[in-house]
């Protein structure tokens, strides 16, 4: 008995916005029969003392490898990382755009004072200091529709819905938390 079947659709879900905000919980809760690209996950993988700026370039080929492999196996895929800034983002849609698939936004709405309140609370171990989650802060890049997204959703939506939206081709387009981005 399968407990995690697969959905079926080819589809890059990247989530955005700042530790804290929300992702994880996000993916989570909506990932059955998706493939969760974690960059936690991946790094706890690879260097289980927490992030080492040496293993940089391995944790983002473990992410581009996994996220690749899903797609071209036509797996939902959710990336579950800060993509912050348009670059970080523009990496995805180019995954996505090599695998032939749709790729859609998904921005946490948390504030800035609630990301604060859940990092301090977080462990040790995956607590950021406070300098570090101002920067991350001032950091995040609204999403554009110019990006390349082929629809930007507010994390109110769910997993579920926004497959449903996009294969019906209706993209937001009568939906408060959906914005169509082309």
């Amino acid at each position: 008995m399968n407990r995690n079947p697969p959905i079926g659709i080819a589809c890059l879900v990247v989530l955005v916005g700042p530790p804290g905000s929300g992702k994880s919980t996000w993916a989570r809760r909506n990932g059955r029969g998706a493939i969760h690209v974690s960059q936690d996950g991946l790094i706890d993988a690879i260097s289980p003392d927490g992030f080492e700026h040496v293993y940089r370039p391995i944790y983002a080929a473990a992410e581009d490898a996994l996220a690749r492999a899903a797609l071209h196996s036509g797996h939902t895929v959710i990336v579950d990382r800060t993509n912050r800034t348009r670059e970080h983002r523009r990496r995805w849609l180019d995954v996505a755009r090599e695998a032939g698939c749709p790729a859609v936004a998904v921005v946490m709405t948390a504030s800035a004072s609630l990301c604060r309140s859940r990092n301090r609370e977080r462990d040790s171990g995956r607590r950021l200091s406070e300098e570090r989650i101002e920067r991350m802060l001032a950091a995040l890049e609204p999403v554009q529709p110019a990006e390349g997204f082929l629809a930007v959703f507010e994390d109110t939506i769910t997993l579920a819905e926004m497959l449903s939206q996009l294969s019906t081709g209706r993209k937001g387009l009568s939906h408060e938390y959906c914005h169509e981005a082309r």
